[in-house]
């Protein structure tokens, strides 16, 4: 098993962090006109306009990478890809990020961003290399927004004993300071996060690859908290083997 056997991409749902249901295959790589078979790496998802656009890497005929864009009504797919892939970008890591007042970014490749048209499949705008403070990029870029505070985060997974790292600014562009580890580097996998709020708590998303069964090309989802300090630093995760508990309304 290798990346060229990465054929599929599935979308999981959860009403409470524990039990998910497979909605089954939302996008298969059989379906891009452009690219070829296997490589579907790690996407993203956002929503607006009433649909749901899904972001993903994938190699093209000519073995370089793109950045894909299948669209459906429905968060769990099947998500239709356009039959091109977005001009003006190449690489790796799609980051989708919608801003409180509406305006749509992808942030991808070797710590790049670029504003999105509001059909949410062209750029607006010639991508922009991020200050972000630091000094060790690599890849999986993220970014998400808390009390005002933008946080552009990613991975290095070259580096040991910590892979996870993050940033902090007051747009989205950019310059950001560095504030150093928010997650350990994973057994047998990689950090190469995401980070969202459910219902008022705070979930850091990773992948490990030594559950039985498990390698570096078949990794498993991890979740775990994600806590803050009274000044908006995020504190580091600690990793679990059980994982987080159910989460409620209140």
């Amino acid at each position: 098993m290798n990346y060229n056997s990465m054929d599929d991409q599935h979308v999981f749902s959860s009403k409470d962090m524990v039990h998910w249901i497979d909605h089954g295959v939302a996008i298969s790589s059989k379906d891009i006109s452009w690219g070829v078979p296997g490589y579907m790496w790690a996407p993203d998802c956002a929503y607006k306009n009433g649909k749901y656009y899904f972001y993903f890497p994938h190699e093209d005929k000519t073995g370089t990478w793109r950045t894909g864009v299948a669209i459906s009504n429905k968060p769990q797919g099947p998500f239709k890809p356009m039959d091109h892939y977005i001009e003006g970008m190449s690489g790796i890591d799609p980051c989708c990020f919608i801003d409180s007042d509406g305006q749509a970014y992808l942030y991808f490749g070797h710590a790049l961003v670029a504003k999105l048209k509001d059909n949410m499949t062209e750029l607006a705008e010639t991508p922009r290399t991020i200050d972000y403070g630091g000094k060790n990029f690599y890849e999986g870029p993220y970014m998400h927004k808390r009390n005002g505070i933008y946080y552009y985060s990613w991975t290095q997974p070259l580096d040991h004993p910590d892979q996870g790292y993050y940033s902090m600014g007051d747009n989205p562009y950019g310059p950001f300071a560095f504030k150093g580890t928010v997650n350990p580097a994973p057994p047998g996998a990689q950090d190469h996060h995401c980070i969202l709020e459910f219902k008022g708590k705070w979930y850091y998303f990773y992948h490990v690859g030594n559950y039985p069964g498990g390698s570096f090309f078949r990794r498993n989802v991890c979740i775990d908290y994600l806590y803050y300090n009274p000044d908006g630093t995020m504190k580091k995760v600690v990793q679990t083997t059980e994982g987080v508990g159910a989460a409620n309304d209140k």
